[in-house]
């Protein structure tokens, strides 16, 4: 329904991480740092570690409020949209506990391997923003 796709385009204002209003303003900071986080050299690893830790804070929070509109418009979602977005935010939080994993390695791994996890972090960014994307997608449609 229309309803159900603008709430799950907006994030509220009360929940809205770190005073951001929109989704899209969590996604365009989190992306910021997650950019940052892969130009970081492996001297500057604990200002990417906190860099990196924050991000996922905010992603958690839009994560969450999604998932709350989503359960607010729920009642009014067909069976089949029901089914989408259920299959929607798993994979999100799929893509996200990969994204974490990821960034445990980057936390407890060697300075000598922080190319290749500060890559596989990355990687892991890419596949949350392709499921995120993937989200979007379908919710404009449904």
């Amino acid at each position: 329904s229309a309803s159900c796709v603008a709430c799950l385009a907006t994030v509220s204002i009360a929940e809205s991480p770190a005073g951001l209003t929109t989704e899209e303003e969590v996604r365009s900071e989190v992306s910021e740092a997650m950019v940052a986080v892969a130009n970081y050299a492996e001297q500057e690893r604990d200002a990417a570690l906190t860099q990196a830790q924050s991000a996922l804070v905010q992603l958690d929070a839009a994560i969450e409020a999604r998932e709350q509109d989503l359960r607010e418009g729920w009642s009014d979602m067909t069976d089949e949209a029901q089914d989408a977005a259920r299959a929607r935010m798993k994979d999100l939080r799929d893509a996200r506990n990969v994204l974490g994993e990821r960034y445990g390695a980057l936390e407890a791994g060697s300075a000598g391997a922080w190319v290749e996890l500060k890559d596989g972090f990355g990687n892991a960014w890419d596949s949350f923003i392709e499921a995120w994307d993937n989200a979007d997608g379908e919710a404009d449609t449904s």
